[in-house]
């Protein structure tokens, strides 16, 4: 069974192959997206901190990667809301990092400290100044820094904006769609060949699989070279907001939404293709959320979740073309997907239309040393 041939099959419906298909449609391009089963991978479980800055240790092509994505948001957020009137909860809160003693406030104050010299809005605050920010800290907070232009985002809203996008700009999405293979002619890959059988042609193909990636045959990944992790979450429900802002510490991260609601995250776990639930991460991330702000504790347990995270073996996403032509990789984004989701769109519409990419993507290659076996 054969489907008309279009200028670019996806692989995956996630925020990347989402963003990526919008993208390219914009451009011009006849697309089409193939989707395993809806809602099993980390777009819709992602708790949506558009945090750059929180976690960098250094000014490396990861962080500036990021950082450009980051610059990207309000213009593909109006855009979104233009297209679909859906507003994805785009809101530029800021964010807490804290630390519960003097060791790992210097820890933190060590792994910023370039930032300033890079001239991002950082500031390096003691225990008074962060609760003067976050009033529900607990006593125990010594310090740690806040980052004016960090954001977040409801990556639910964000996924569906994005589809219906793509849909009114004439991407078809296919779902139920396992893929089992790319298909390659020549050392060009030609589409995708599904478990039912059928063939699915393109003159480009994107592998946009998440943590199935490394599963779908002949892309010339090795078969480790992508794996899931599972992340869990949990949703706290007090009767009055408590959060702010974005607040990262020991154990967990705090992401408040507009009514009040709290995700407290998340786990990093090798469990195989399992999104289960468990009573032991919601026991662990429960604590460290209390310890953190003690006022949760009167909070209703909301609901719980676990996602699939794409996790390369040195943590770096997976962008550009590798040995086989017409082939490009969107995919490994690990804990990142939903920020570098903007950025990812623009890389795979510049390298098919034959524009020059934004950013170098050398250390993103497929056959970088740190995927290998």
């Amino acid at each position: 069974m054969h489907a008309a041939m279009s200028d670019v099959v996806v692989i995956g419906a996630g925020v990347a192959g989402c963003a990526s298909a919008l993208s390219l449609a914009r451009r011009g391009l006849s697309v089409r997206v193939l989707e395993r089963n809806p809602g099993e991978g980390a777009s819709w479980a992602a708790a949506g901190i558009l945090g750059p800055q929180l976690e960098a240790a250094g000014d490396g092509p990861m962080a500036r990667l990021c950082l450009a994505s980051r610059a990207l948001y309000p213009e593909l957020v109006a855009s979104l809301a233009e297209a679909t009137g859906i507003d994805v909860g785009y809101r530029r809160c800021g964010a807490l990092r804290v630390a519960l003693s003097a060791a790992g406030r210097e820890e933190i104050a060590r792994e910023i400290a370039w930032q300033k010299a890079a001239g991002l809005a950082m500031e390096l605050c003691d225990g008074d100044a962060a609760r003067a920010r976050a009033p529900a800290l607990c006593a125990e907070v010594t310090g740690g820094a806040w980052f004016a232009d960090e954001a977040r985002i409801d990556p639910p809203s964000l996924l569906r904006a994005l589809r219906i996008a793509a849909e009114r700009a004439g991407v078809q999405f296919r779902s139920g769609a396992a893929v089992r293979r790319v298909l390659v002619e020549r050392a060009r890959a030609v589409g995708a060949l599904l478990e039912d059988g059928s063939r699915v042609e393109a003159r480009w193909t994107v592998l946009a699989a998440g943590s199935w990636s490394s599963l779908i045959e002949a892309s010339g990944l090795a078969p480790q070279a992508v794996r899931p992790v599972r992340g869990q979450i949990v949703e706290l429900t007090p009767a009055s907001p408590v959060l702010s802002q974005v607040v990262f510490g020991p154990g967990c991260y705090l992401s408040p939404r507009d009514d009040g609601r709290v995700l407290v995250g998340a786990t990093m776990e090798f469990a195989g293709y399992v999104p289960a639930v468990t009573s032991g991460a919601v026991r662990d991330l429960l604590t460290a959320a209390l310890r953190l702000v003690p006022a949760l504790g009167e909070a209703p347990l909301g609901r719980t979740w676990a996602g699939l995270r794409p996790h390369p073996r040195d943590e770096l996403p997976i962008l550009g073309e590798g040995e086989i032509a017409n082939l490009v990789f969107a995919t490994g984004h690990f804990r990142n997907g939903v920020l570098l989701a903007p950025v990812t769109g623009k890389i795979v519409a510049a390298l098919i239309t034959g524009e020059e990419p934004p950013l170098d993507l050398a250390p993103f290659s497929a056959g970088r040393p740190g995927l290998a076996a």
